[in-house]
């Protein structure tokens, strides 16, 4: 059974979605003289699957200097979520300050998760945005171009020059400061006019439908009155994952609250059980949309998973990754293609004294790229002692120095060991097979993360679970080089969340399976 389930990457990024996309939609609109006058102090109660879990409150000041008028917002999120027998609570500050045109100037994003904390920061300077990542001792600075979106204020200025008339449609690009260097895009739907129960009262509101480029596939629904004021925001991640940020009173929000557990909401059954996954070497399988699921289903291909259309649905195969010593080079990796995976950045800080020393300790004297991976996926599963979720969103560093994670952690740690010993790497979120679950006909899939690292081949390589097997569905990748790289992983599992049946066609552990590629049955 895998002990260490992964959905507390996509949990903290789905949230981060849905109330930074609900702030950019408060922001009311004042004039003052020279000063600071407040324009919003607005507190919304933060509810997951109907408990209340947390709050949001924001702030939007206007700030009048020698003629100069910028403008400051500032918000902060606090929830609890519940993963197995561990709480964690997470906090998260944001402030961005923005010109008359709604154009940034400066933003800092902290988060604090469990014993964990990090902060991104940025100035614009000319036309590029100096970007510096924080987290414990460990600093990175980067410059990128400077973001065109409108930040909050502005972007509510818009909304409300569109206005509230049925059918009106628009599209607008914003800045948000949880992901400084992507180009945000909400595209809004005016919708009817409808009561909407909050708490005792009923209110009639405007309904306005919005998508983002950033979780294509997943809706934000929001309820405003006539100055555009969000008095109910809701995201349907799943039917059993669904977040709602409700204004309310302060005292409301500060209320105590329930943690969130999801893990078990966002399992994904199989119509039955795959015995021993640990030690399949072949799995086929067939992806078919739940009933109600328009949207295409996309799976990569790659050395080890194949995926093609059939009649049946997504028909996917897997082989247990063991790589090809006939493909393997002599450390370091010299070539230019995959250059840029060879670099530290605020997840993987291979400059870091124990992250470096453990890349030593666990390749030794070892010079064949190949071996050097599979002695630092060995290493990594026996450096993590304390294998549980009490941890935040760890990074390579912190990993190191808690020697505690979930998979997550172990796949960071991966990738950071491997570049430091001039390996290229990357992670990878998807689905791997939990095995049968008490109570529950059939298997299950839980999703997860692993490395992935080049050995003249991308090869897979999982220390949480003693190493990669045929039940590792591949969903995205990502080289974690941008502060919101996550957001990769996140999307790409957005589209399986409750909207797909597996179907299990064929799972082997005999080792002939893994001598050559099999087709999926076309069906």
């Amino acid at each position: 059974m895998r002990r260490v389930p992964t959905q507390r990457q996509s949990r903290k990024v789905f949230l981060i979605g849905a109330l930074c996309v609900a702030a950019v939609l408060a922001s009311p609109l004042c004039l003052a003289a020279e000063g600071e006058d407040t324009l919003l102090d607005d507190w919304h109660a933060l509810y997951i699957g109907g408990a209340k879990t947390g709050y949001q409150h924001e702030e939007i000041r206007r700030e009048v200097t020698g003629g100069t008028t910028r403008f400051r917002t500032r918000a902060r999120q606090e929830l609890t979520i519940s993963r197995a027998n561990f709480q964690i609570r997470i906090a998260m500050d944001t402030e961005v300050v923005e010109d008359v045109d709604g154009r940034l100037i400066a933003f800092k994003h902290e988060t604090t998760q469990g014993p964990l904390s990090h902060t991104v920061e940025g100035v614009v300077e000319g036309d590029e945005l100096v970007i510096t990542v924080s987290r414990g001792s460990n600093r990175t600075v980067r410059r990128v171009p400077a973001p065109r979106g409108l930040c909050p204020r502005a972007a509510w200025m818009l909304m409300r020059e569109k206005g509230l008339e049925r059918g009106t449609r628009y599209a607008v690009q914003v800045f948000l400061a949880e992901l400084p260097e992507r180009d945000v895009t909400m595209e809004v739907t005016v919708g009817e006019k409808e009561p909407v129960q909050l708490y005792e009262v009923t209110r009639t509101l405007h309904r306005m439908d919005v998508t983002t480029n950033i979780l294509p596939g997943v809706p934000l629904t929001t309820w405003v009155d006539g100055e555009v004021t969000v008095w109910l925001s809701r995201v349907a991640f799943s039917p059993l994952i669904v977040v709602e940020m409700r204004k309310v009173p302060k005292e409301v929000a500060l209320s105590p609250a329930e943690p969130a557990e999801m893990f078990f909401a966002s399992l994904e059954r199989t119509d039955k059980p795959i015995p021993n996954p640990r030690q399949l070497e072949y799995l086929e399988l067939v992806l078919v949309r739940a009933e109600g699921v328009s949207a295409e289903l996309h799976v990569p291909s790659d050395g080890y998973q194949q995926a093609r259309e059939t009649k049946a649905g997504l028909a996917v195969t897997i082989r247990r990754a063991h790589g090809d010593p006939a493909k393997s080079y002599t450390l370091p990796y010299a070539e230019a293609e995959h250059a840029d995976l060879l670099q530290p950045n605020q997840w993987l800080e291979i400059q870091d004294p124990l992250v470096a020393q453990m890349a030593r300790e666990a390749v030794g004297e070892e010079v064949d790229a190949l071996a050097a991976a599979r002695r630092i996926e060995s290493f990594v599963e026996k450096v993590i002692t304390k294998k549980d979720m009490s941890m935040g969103t760890a990074s390579a560093a912190e990993t190191a120095e808690h020697k505690t994670g979930d998979c997550s952690e172990h796949a960071v740690l991966v990738a950071a060991l491997a570049r430091a010993a001039g390996i290229p790497s990357r992670v990878i979120g998807g689905l791997s097979c939990l095995g049968e679950v008490p109570g529950r006909q059939g298997g299950v899939f839980g999703y997860h993360m692993w490395a992935e690292v080049y050995v003249g081949e991308w090869l897979p390589l999982d220390a949480a679970l003693g190493g990669h097997d045929a039940t590792h569905l591949v969903l995205a990748r990502t080289d974690l080089n941008g502060p919101g790289d996550l957001l990769d992983i996140v999307s790409g599992i957005c589209q399986f969340l409750s909207k797909v049946k597996i179907k299990v066609v064929e799972a082997r552990a005999q080792a002939a399976a893994v001598s050559h590629a099999v087709g999926p049955t076309e069906g």
